[in-house]
């Protein structure tokens, strides 16, 4: 390895870019003092990283060094050196043949360090020459003037050449950087053991808090466990209770109604009949009336008679024969007005047959209609029936499919499904609803996200997180409602869209879902555009700049960024599509439901009102017996007075037939008249007590309808009584289920859907109510609980843990730096104790060879402590007997500092030497001898030296001159030797 280059641009008066070339030989750098050849040992100190201005021949800051300006030049703000070394026998460990190192400072101060040109630290640089005797201490680079170093400086600070030189600087920085590592341990030992005690005096009071908190938080999770359990039990009874009790409320309100509505019929119809009653009494009345007056005219008809009959008897004798046609005339007379009476009472009983049975023939066609009407609804309902069981079939059967469908993970079903866990929700596809047209669009749209996890808070999420790993259950994403925050689209973008006509809507607005959701529905939703098909897409994707996600009713996607996903219809069912069609499914049983309630309710008042008709006719039927009856008897009745009419008609005829005019013509027209009278006076007696039979036969029927009107009222006041109790228990329901429902909803932020589907009552309603209560007697034993001290505790537990295990830890990383320090030192004593005793042999050597005589030698001043010793060097010159270096004259004390330095290159090998006028001090003879010795490196070791001797020019391979043409600038002016011979 040798030094290939040296470069300098704006370094010091370098003002031009300036290139050294170098090879493996000698190179001697010539030329006028203050031409800057010494610059160049300080450019390649510099570039080495040293740090001190001062060193460096400069007396403020860094930026010092760069050139400053001349009478015809203007400063410079940067200032770069680099070094180029050939590394093909890879002296340093890095796999490039060739390195470079370069070093740029700005005027601002800056400095920059390059490596094989990429930036780097100067601890990279550093790092990289450690033990390379490439340093910008090291001993191989001599500066002007410091050649005597060696011998004038402090045996202890002449050690470090020998540290070099022994290679164990690498050891000695490790060390120092293990004592400082030391140091720092003490000190996070100190700090650690303060914490220590400082969290010992917490741990035991959290402890205790903490437990009470975990009783108190077990007791609380039994609680919740049957409180809400029941809760949500009580409420789906209470909910149904109240549902059966508004429908019984309905119920009696409707018969409260009916009966109300025939109630105020039956008042207009009892008015109406009152007035008709009153209409036949006033008939009746004048019937009576008119009765009186012919029951009169009959009575004086009857006293006329008499009196002519009277006369007669004083005038015939045919008094028997008269008075035989007489009586037959009577009878006659009198059986033909029976007979008209009881024609005209068959035609009345006729009328009311026939009325009657055209009021029967009406309530049988009711009846049938009733009827038909019923076997249609027993049908309907016959079919609902059997829908209702097809369909909770499909149900039951889609539930099963989901539950072991593989649409869900398994991760994902145990964390759902474990009652140790808290906080967990539901996934966010089982969350949503949608309506049946956007099914696809909403499939496609989760299709990656829809088994994310909804939870409470982070904690739920980390809890379920250690138990997937725990239980090496796989894998799931959790999204916790106090994390995730909504996102929409944004305005600009809506303003363009929504008057398209073909764009539908925002994702998250067409779907349906519990609003304690809406943040994680709109994250994951709400960014989501759904239009009608796929040119729309395209179309408006290009108007956004493909800025959102877009998908169709189809289930075709534009994704973010305009690549397009979609093609046929996947024919399988997502957990989605099922529970969407079991939501149809309940909603269709729901309205069955409700149907057959109505056709049941509907199939009550028809099997109510056939009962009624068929009293009605019951009633008709035997009341037309009763009257077909009753006309019977008066046929016969009728047939046997035309009977006995044609036998006293016949009398009457034979008797006409040898009657004399004994019976006068008036007594015959009186007669007549009586019979006329009386007939009518029979007619009359007959109407009125048919019209007498029929006010009796209407106030029965009136007082029966008031009875009936009573009943009814007294049932009205029941149902209204009824009525108000249910309204009243309906309103302590309501006020309960609020109640309840606010429960769940403050103290519990569950819906009863949430609550009902994740807290089922698996015992008995009373064991968990027992439960409850004991629950709620522990929690009040326990008394007031800082749940945070749980946290605190895991928290302060850990950390002191943590801590005590980090003590540990540092107490065995100082064990373990005190084992290394120790290794170290014992490979340094070795290392440097052989590599003196090799250079003290050589120096001997050396001298002698170059000072032709004399003894060298050197000498440890502590040979019991090799890390802290000092060298001391012992010379004696040929013809001279010296105890001290510093009775040595100039010349002599540079020879012997050069001779130390050619022993330690005699066992060390360096890369190259940097000599910078080292043979100033010399005579002639003694720079012929350094001269001679050099030979002794050639193509060995690679030397730069910066010297006026002409007699060390002559051993050079090159030359270099610097000049300053220029003032202030310094030129390279570069004459290669070879064989003595001089090649421009």
């Amino acid at each position: 390895m040798y030094l290939k280059k040296i470069e300098a641009s704006g370094f010091k008066s370098f003002a031009d870019k300036t290139l050294i070339s170098l090879d493996g030989k000698i190179t001697c750098i010539v030329g006028p003092n203050g031409s800057g050849k010494s610059n160049i040992v300080d450019a390649v100190r510099w570039v080495l990283g040293e740090q001190s201005v001062k060193s460096l021949r400069g007396e403020g800051s860094m930026s010092d060094v760069i050139f400053s300006g001349s009478k015809s030049r203007n400063p410079l703000n940067v200032a770069s050196v680099e070094l180029v070394f050939d590394n093909s026998d890879h002296s340093l460990n890095i796999p490039y043949t060739e390195i470079s190192i370069k070093r740029r400072v700005y005027r601002s101060g800056e400095n920059e360090y390059y490596l094989n040109n990429e930036k780097c630290r100067l601890k990279d640089i550093n790092n990289l020459l450690m033990d390379s005797l490439m340093g910008k201490e090291s001993f191989n680079i001599i500066s002007q003037g410091e050649v005597d170093r060696l011998l004038s400086n402090s045996s202890y600070d002449r050690r470090i050449v020998f540290e070099e030189a022994a290679g164990i600087l690498k050891y000695k920085k490790r060390k120092e950087e293990a004592l400082r590592k030391l140091d720092r341990t003490h000190n996070n030992i100190d700090r650690v053991n303060d914490i220590i005690s400082e969290l010992e005096l917490q741990v035991g009071p959290l402890k205790e808090q903490s437990e009470k908190a975990l009783e108190y938080l077990e007791n609380k999770k039994g609680l919740d466990k049957y409180e809400v359990a029941l809760l949500a039990y009580d409420i789906e009874n209470i909910n149904n209770e109240l549902d059966n009790n508004r429908k019984k409320k309905e119920k009696i309100d409707r018969e409260i109604f009916d009966l109300s509505l025939s109630t105020d019929n039956n008042d207009s119809k009892f008015l109406q009949e009152n007035k008709e009653i009153e209409e036949l009494e006033k008939k009746y009345n004048s019937l009576n009336n008119q009765l009186f007056g012919i029951i009169e005219e009959k009575e004086k008809l009857d006293a006329e008679i008499n009196i002519l009959r009277e006369r007669s008897k004083n005038n015939n004798d045919e008094d028997k024969i008269n008075d035989e046609i007489r009586l037959l005339l009577e009878k006659k007379e009198r059986l033909n007005g029976s007979i008209s009476i009881i024609s005209k009472e068959i035609s009345s009983i006729d009328k009311m047959i026939n009325d009657e049975q055209e009021e029967s023939l009406s309530y049988e066609k009711k009846l049938n209609d009733l009827k038909l009407k019923k076997n249609i609804l027993i049908s309907d309902f016959s079919t609902h029936n059997k829908e209702l069981i097809s369909l909770q079939h499909k149900i039951n059967s889609l539930k099963e499919e989901i539950e072991q469908s593989g649409d869900m993970p398994n991760s994902v079903k145990k964390i759902l499904k474990c009652d140790s866990l808290y906080g967990i929700y539901n996934t966010i596809g089982n969350v949503l609803t949608t309506d049946e047209q956007y099914i696809k669009a909403l499939n496609v749209a989760i299709q990656f996200n829809k088994n994310f996890i909804i939870t409470k808070d982070e904690a739920s999420a980390k809890k379920a997180v250690n138990y997937l790993k725990d239980n090496h259950l796989g894998r799931a994403t959790f999204f916790p409602m106090t994390v995730i925050k909504e996102r929409y689209v944004d305005r600009n973008t809506l303003d363009l869209i929504k008057n398209n006509s073909e764009y539908i809507g925002i994702l998250s607005d067409l779907v349906s879902y519990n609003n304690e959701y809406d943040a994680i529905i709109k994250n994951q939703l709400g960014i989501v555009i759904v239009v009608s098909n796929i040119d729309a897409a395209t179309n408006i994707s290009h108007l956004i700049g493909a800025k959102y996600k877009i998908v169709t009713l189809d289930g075709d996607v534009i994704n973010v960024g305009g690549s397009i996903t979609g093609g046929s219809n996947y024919h399988g069912k997502s957990s989605i599509t099922m529970r969407q069609e079991i939501t149809n499914l309940e909603n269709r049983i729901k309205l069955l439901n409700d149907e057959s309630d109505e056709i049941s309710k509907e199939l009550e008042e028809i099997d109510k009102d056939i009962i009624d008709n068929q009293d009605v006719l019951f009633d008709i039927s035997k009341k037309i017996v009763n009257l077909k009856e009753k006309r019977d008897t008066k046929k016969k009745e009728k047939e046997s007075l035309e009977s006995e009419y044609d036998k006293v008609d016949k009398d009457y005829s034979s008797m006409e037939s040898i009657k004399n005019n004994s019976v006068s013509e008036k007594e015959k027209e009186l007669i007549k008249l009586f019979h006329e009278k009386k007939s009518y006076k029979e007619q009359f007696e007959n109407d009125i007590n048919l019209l007498k039979r029929e006010i009796s036969s209407r106030k029965e029927k009136l007082e029966q309808q008031q009875a009936d009107d009573r009943v009814r009222l007294s049932k009205i006041r029941s149902l209204e009584k009824n009525s108000k109790e249910l309204e009243i228990t309906i309103n302590r329901s309501d006020v309960k289920l609020e109640n309840m429902l606010n429960t769940l909803n403050v103290e519990y932020e569950l819906t009863f859907e949430r609550a009902k589907n994740d807290f089922s009552l698996d015992i008995e309603p009373d064991d968990a109510r027992r439960k409850v209560e004991l629950y709620k007697a522990n929690i009040k034993k326990i008394g007031m609980v800082n749940i945070n001290a749980i946290e605190e505790f895991e928290k302060v537990n850990n950390r002191y843990l943590f801590l005590t295990n980090q003590k540990e830890d540092l107490l065995k990383a100082e064990s373990t730096l005190l084992e290394i320090m120790n290794e170290m030192d014992e490979v340094m004593k070795e290392e440097f104790y052989n590599t003196f005793i090799k250079i003290k042999e050589e120096f001997n050597f050396v001298f002698k060879e170059l000072f032709k005589g004399g003894f060298a030698d050197l000498k440890l001043t502590n040979p019991d402590d090799l890390l802290m010793t000092g060298v001391d060097i012992i010379a004696s010159p040929p013809g001279k007997k010296l105890t001290s270096i510093s009775l040595l004259s100039g010349g002599e004390k540079t020879l012997t500092a050069i001779s130390l330095l050619f022993a330690i290159l005699n066992i060390k090998s360096v890369p190259f030497c940097l000599f910078d006028e080292v043979e100033a001090a010399l005579d002639e003879a003694n720079v012929i001898q350094f001269g001679k010795y050099l030979n002794h490196y050639r193509d060995k070791t690679q030397f730069l030296i910066i010297t006026h001797k002409k007699k060390t020019m002559e051993y050079a391979n090159t030359l270099y001159g610097i000049t300053m043409q220029e003032s202030g600038v310094s030129k390279l002016v570069s004459v290669k030797l070879e064989n003595h011979e001089k090649i421009l």
